[in-house]
């Protein structure tokens, strides 16, 4: 092709990028017929592993995926009372700082008899949950989230979802807000029909399989700087948390907390 075939009003440049598009295609049309050249890439030798550290290096945070086990507003919880035979209960929406909770000591052998003892309500929290809703299961009456952990009567500790499979009347709803709290020095609390429960600080890396919890002050101690810990309530509303390995919840800015001089749940 001439540039008369492009006709007379064809300017200077527009002849001199119709000749740079002939000479890419020309070199294309080469560089396809090539074949060691158009597998070049493939001869590159892999590239030698880290002598120092041949070890995988793990992707995303520590505790990243992890969520927050919670309770549902209606579970009810075991107060501490002098009175004999006549356990009494409260909801957990219900509760408020410095409440008295009947609690289970720690045991280092499920075989040993278990001791109750009194904890003291440091703080009630509350989860906002995705617009969707947080999936609950029931557990004899008691709606906790599946990977909550817990114990019937004096048995092995496992999630909540796993043992409500194996109970045929269970059944699920989805929830916009969850619960949790912080006990003075932790401790399992005792739900409806003997169903115990982690609050949070619950630490099961530290213990065998299947056996109670331990609670650790080093994993609750930031807790207390919070701004809104002294109220004896905090809301975390939905992205202004992160959870760490143990389960707990980490501001990521602090300016989301929300302050209210009553108790959200009056």
């Amino acid at each position: 092709m001439s540039r008369e075939d492009l006709g007379a009003d064809t300017s200077t440049q527009d002849w001199a990028d119709l000749q740079n598009l002939g000479r890419e295609l020309i070199r294309w049309e080469d560089l396809m017929g090539n074949s060691q050249a158009r597998n070049r890439w493939s001869q590159v030798p892999p590239r030698a592993p880290d002598q120092k550290d041949p070890r995988p290096r793990p992707r995303g945070r520590k505790g990243k995926g992890k969520q927050i086990s919670c309770f549902h507003a209606s579970t009810r919880v075991r107060m501490f009372t002098t009175t004999q035979g006549s356990p009494e209960y409260k909801r957990m929406d219900k509760l408020v700082k410095g409440d008295k909770l009947w609690t289970k000591r720690y045991r280092r052998n499920r075989r040993e008899p278990s001791q109750g003892h009194v904890s003291i309500v440091k703080c009630v929290m509350t989860f906002a949950c995705p617009p969707e809703g947080k999936l609950m299961v029931e557990l004899h009456g008691n709606f906790l989230t599946p990977d909550h952990h817990v114990a019937k009567g004096r048995g092995e500790w496992s999630t909540a979802g796993a043992l409500a499979k194996s109970d045929t009347d269970s059944t699920t709803k989805l929830v916009h807000t969850v619960y949790n709290i912080k006990l003075q020095s932790g401790g399992q609390i005792e739900l409806d029909n003997k169903i115990y429960a982690a609050t949070l600080g619950a630490r099961f890396d530290a213990v065998d399989l299947g056996q109670d919890p331990i609670y650790s002050e080093k994993t609750t101690r930031y807790l207390e700087e919070l701004p809104e810990y002294s109220s004896g309530h905090i809301h975390w509303a939905r992205g202004t948390a992160s959870v760490d390995q143990y389960g707990m919840p980490r501001p990521i800015r602090e300016t989301h907390f929300r302050r209210k001089s009553a108790h959200p749940y009056s």
